[in-house]
């Protein structure tokens, strides 16, 4: 938490001095409050993270449609929460991403009202160690910042998921591992995202917490991910994510065997105007706690703006 309350800070801090950010042949975006015309600028999205959230919401009435594959060699699943970004952003999420062996994810986020959304994913797994096995993610997203501010923005999140699969958990009173569940269990979460742009650099910060309704689980499972990209040349970017899973157990292991973190270069291309948005790249484990931490994760996402 600290980690992401520095990042926090200093976002707030650099950004409020940095002048506009914004392309000279763009115009400025209007702010997602105000109702625009329906033209291509209105669906623009800008897909820039593969697990954090952009932390901004569509504008009213406005869609953002994804789907995204995930390959993990074993493990646990890091935050599951999606967000959208219009008329001219977007980024989506983790959804039960360490799925044991493909995991395909489908969903969208809809603008209800002036900073105000709601969202839907998913998920399927494939060919994994459970055999094919289904879950879902709901939930409402709030802009806490200023429609007025271009370049830092701050989400609030919260809703209902239901795990595609539960791993191995690891029991304290006995120090033995028990066997999971290949149908997941039912959940809530809660989401804080903060995201700003300083010339051609874009930073995120997200503070994940959850609290899954099974016996032998964690009270509250915590999860970060920080990242930055830096565009390349036209709509390309390029940049690194750092993912913490677990991060409570980072001293001392509970129901899910202790913290795991990865970190992984990312890269992603918006075509056709900025309607459609393209991510990807791999993730390697850098802390694992026992056996059950995934080593390797990849991920590739396609979305599009309505």
């Amino acid at each position: 938490m600290r980690i992401l309350a520095s990042v926090a800070l200093a976002l707030v801090s650099i950004v409020a001095l940095a002048p506009s950010v914004a392309r000279a042949d763009d115009p400025p975006p209007p702010p997602p409050d105000v109702v625009v015309a329906d033209t291509d600028d209105r669906h623009a999205i800008d897909r820039t993270w593969l697990y954090a959230d952009d932390a901004r919401v569509p504008a009213p009435l406005t869609l953002i449609a994804m789907t995204r594959t995930s390959y993990t060699d074993v493990g646990t699943s890091p935050f599951r929460i999606a967000s959208v970004v219009v008329p001219t952003r977007y980024s989506a999420f983790d959804g039960n991403t360490a799925q044991p062996g493909v995991m395909v994810s489908v969903g969208g986020e809809l603008g209800l009202f002036p900073r105000v959304s709601v969202m839907a994913l998913g998920d399927l797994g494939l060919g994994g160690e459970n055999g094919t096995t289904g879950g879902a993610i709901v939930g409402m997203r709030f802009q806490v910042s200023p429609s007025t501010w271009t370049h830092l923005h701050i989400v609030a999140s919260a809703g209902y998921l239901r795990e595609s699969w539960e791993g191995p958990i690891f029991d304290d009173d006995t120090g033995k591992w028990n066997p999971g569940n290949p149908n997941g269990d039912n959940g809530m979460w809660f989401q804080g995202a903060i995201s700003g742009d300083i010339g051609r650099v874009r930073l995120v910060g997200n503070l994940h917490a959850e609290h899954v309704f099974a016996d032998g689980r964690d009270p509250l499972d915590v999860m970060v991910d920080l990242g930055a990209t830096y565009r390349l040349v036209g709509d390309f970017r390029a940049g690194v994510e750092w993912v913490g899973q677990d991060l409570e157990e980072t001293f001392s292991p509970g129901a899910e065997g202790g913290a795991r973190m990865f970190v992984g270069p990312i890269a992603s291309l918006q075509l056709f105007r900025d309607r459609l948005s393209l991510v990807g790249g791999p993730a390697l484990g850098i802390s694992q706690a026992t056996g059950e931490a995934p080593s390797f994760v990849g991920r590739a996402a396609l979305a599009y703006g309505f």
